[in-house]
Order: C-alpha cells, then sequence, then structure tokens
C-alpha cells in the first residue's frame, strides 16, 4: 500500500469545473490541509458517466417509491443505474482484494449533490421537497462499504475535524494492509490499537474481541465497521 490513505473527493471540491454549471467551487485550504496526509482520489461520477458540463441538473426524485436521480427540466432523463454501476466499478477498483490500486480508505463528498451528498441532498416529488437523503453515488458506497469513513465538507472546516477525519483514513488503511500481510491479521490489528480501545464501551471491546476470532471476509468488514461506528460518535462527544 502506498503510504499515506488513499482517500476519495468530489472534484468539484479541489476546483474542477465539473459541476453542472461549470462553476468553480473548490475549498484550497482545505485540499493542501488535506494533501499533507492523505493521497486524494479526485471523483466526479456525473462526468464519469458521460455527462458534460455545462449540462442540464438532475435531482433526487422520489418516484414509484424509489429515490432516483432524474433531470430537473426533463424527469425523463433516468441516470441512477449509470450512478450506480459508476460507484460499483469504483468500489471493485479499489477494494481491499484488489490493493495494487489502492484500498479506499474514505471519502469527501460535496454536500447536497444529487450524486455525492452524504444525508444533506433534498429529495423532491412533483416538484416540492419532501426529504433529505443521500445522492445515489455516495448512497452506493455507503452501502458497499459501511466501515468508510466519510464526510462532507461542511464538516472539514475546523483542524480537529480534520485530525479525526485522517485518523479514521489512517486506522483503515493500517487495518486493510496488516489483514493482507499476515495470516492472523485481524489479530494483530486488534492488538495494536489496544490503546484506543481503552475508550470504548466494555461491551463493544469484547464483542470486537470476539469477532477476531472469526477470519472470514464478511467478519473482517463487521468488525471494521463496528470499529469505525464507535469511534465516530466517541469523537462527537469529545
Amino acid at each position: 500500500m502506498q503510504a499515506k490513505p488513499l482517500v476519495g473527493i468530489s472534484a468539484c471540491l479541489c476546483g474542477d469545473r465539473v459541476r453542472y454549471d461549470g462553476r468553480e467551487k473548490g475549498l484550497p485550504d482545505l485540499i493542501q490541509a488535506l494533501k499533507k496526509q492523505l493521497t486524494l482520489l479526485k471523483v466526479c461520477p456525473e462526468v464519469a458517466i458521460g455527462m458534460g458540463v455545462p449540462r442540464p441538473p438532475i435531482q433526487l426524485t422520489l418516484h414509484q417509491g424509489n429515490v432516483e436521480a432524474r433531470g430537473v427540466n426533463n424527469p425523463s432523463d433516468h441516470v441512477t443505474p449509470a450512478l450506480q454501476d459508476y460507484a460499483q466499478s469504483l468500489i471493485n477498483h479499489h477494494a481491499s482484494f484488489n490493493p495494487s490500486n489502492g484500498v479506499l480508505c474514505g471519502f469527501i463528498f460535496k454536500s447536497r449533490s444529487p450524486s455525492c451528498g452524504a444525508g444533506s441532498t433534498p429529495i423532491y416529488k412533483n416538484n416540492r421537497q419532501v426529504d433529505l437523503g443521500s445522492g445515489i453515488f455516495a448512497q452506493q458506497l455507503q452501502q458497499q462499504l459501511p466501515w468508510l469513513p466519510i464526510a462532507e465538507e461542511d464538516a472539514l472546516l475546523e483542524s480537529r475535524q480534520q485530525l479525526d477525519f485522517v485518523m479514521q483514513n489512517k486506522l483503515v488503511q493500517l487495518f486493510w494492509q496488516t489483514i493482507l500481510d499476515e495470516t492472523n491479521g485481524k489479530v494483530t490489528f486488534h492488538k495494536k490499537i489496544s490503546p484506543l480501545l481503552e475508550i470504548f464501551p466494555a461491551g463493544t471491546k469484547s464483542e470486537l474481541e470476539r469477532q477476531t476470532s472469526d477470519s472470514s471476509s464478511s467478519s473482517s468488514q463487521q468488525y471494521l465497521t463496528q470499529l469505525m461506528n464507535v469511534l465516530k460518535t466517541t469523537q462527537k462527544q469529545d
């Protein structure tokens, strides 16, 4: 694995003019701070699936009980499957079983985006906002990689927030690196982070300890998911 964790980021946050209106929305101070400790992988799902710049805007629409990405002006323009397929291809390319490409250790999403928002994107029905949700690309990553540390740019503006996020990314990198390098990698990783586990509830520590005896791939993901969920909760409380 590379020296710094590989973290995906919405390309517009890096200053790339990939938004539907072609406007620049970069955050240079944030990008410079993060690049010191992370390898940033710029991604624009909408451009990646062939949508040009500029392009007709899309939005999340509640359609027959499903949340879909459809054209604002032309609802028949349905790009949900294409965004889902692109997310899956990115997952496959940077999955833990394919380390030569760099294992994905986190993702920074553009808020309110119909492809990249992580819980902040408006959902419409009959041209009226009815809820908030995640963009189609972001939702697919969250479902397939529940252990993946994610954040929108608004949650990374303070140095403490950035440090917490980077720590999560480094933990994920260490986990997969140890799993790939050693036969009993989960046991070794668990021992390495034993000082960190002291802040966890006793029940959580016992459950994580129990899971170290199961060497299956699904158990590894369950272990890492539980670890990251508790860690994020603890950090929010500090």
